[in-house]
């Protein structure tokens, strides 16, 4: 597949780049896609749109292992999973019977990692979440960056971070009762 990506770009710097990117986070953003979609084939599909978007982004990217460059690879798989996510939800209109328990708990404590919890719920729900929300709490629970390090990611200060992880528990919370879900068992 590498070879079909590196074929799409023209400078030799920039495949060099590329292959780098590649080599380096193909496993994460199948992991990342994978733990949203539930399907293996629907995961690849975001991985190669994802590359696909990446390649189209290169000039963004200097520093290949820094955590700035990872977290711009995992939002971007992120996004293209959960527009799948979203297309897949339209087109055959899954039933919602799934019930969290200690979800109430992540949302007072906030130290519980997403994927301990590990639900297509969850996914869902915060797929509803606006994206400044949802960017800063993916990065958090589920990538495990501290609040400096999003904060020098997203390019704002360290108590925005804090802030927007905060409205934005508040808000999974609601979203999720809305849903229906028991969050005290």
């Amino acid at each position: 597949m590498l070879y079909i990506y590196l074929s799409i770009i023209e400078s030799s710097e920039d495949k060099s780049k590329f292959e780098q990117i590649y080599m380096n986070y193909r496993q994460t953003m199948y992991y990342v896609a994978n733990s949203i979609l539930k399907d293996e084939h629907l995961a690849e599909d975001a991985v190669h749109q994802a590359f696909l978007r990446i390649i189209e982004n290169l000039d963004k990217i200097n520093d290949i292992k820094c955590p700035k460059t990872k977290g711009f690879v995992v939002i971007i798989v992120e996004r293209m999973a959960i527009d799948i996510y979203r297309k897949r939800k339209r087109q055959y209109a899954i039933p919602f019977d799934e019930v969290i328990s200690g979800i109430g708990e992540m949302a007072a404590e906030g130290d519980k990692s997403l994927e301990e919890i590990g639900n297509s719920s969850i996914a869902e729900a915060i797929a509803m979440l606006p994206i400044n929300y949802s960017t800063v709490i993916k990065l958090k629970y589920s990538h495990g960056y501290t609040d400096k390090e999003i904060a020098k990611i997203l390019s704002i200060s360290e108590e925005n971070v804090r802030k927007r992880i905060t409205r934005g528990k508040k808000k999974l919370a609601n979203i999720l009762e809305e849903m229906r879900i028991d969050m005290h068992e």
